[in-house]
């Protein structure tokens, strides 16, 4: 597993062919586009995460409790 800063995120939403089966269907999903470096100050990564619109809300509400449970002391 490899460790990284994110230093920006953008986030928006695409449309991704996705195979099913034998044929393509077309999809909406939640795109994150993340700058981050590692910790030893290398050179900048480009991070494209997608997640499925349905699973979003989860993955937001667990950022959410994560990042109170970092700044509650």
């Amino acid at each position: 597993m490899e460790e990284l800063f994110v230093r920006q995120v953008d986030i928006g939403v695409a449309e991704m062919d996705v195979a099913d089966g034998d044929q393509l269907s077309t999809t909406r999903v939640v795109v994150e586009h993340a700058t981050a470096t590692d910790g030893r100050g290398g050179p900048d990564r480009q991070l494209l995460l997608v997640y499925g619109a349905e699973e979003t809300p989860a993955v937001a509400e667990a950022l959410l409790r994560a990042a109170e449970t970092a700044t509650t002391p």
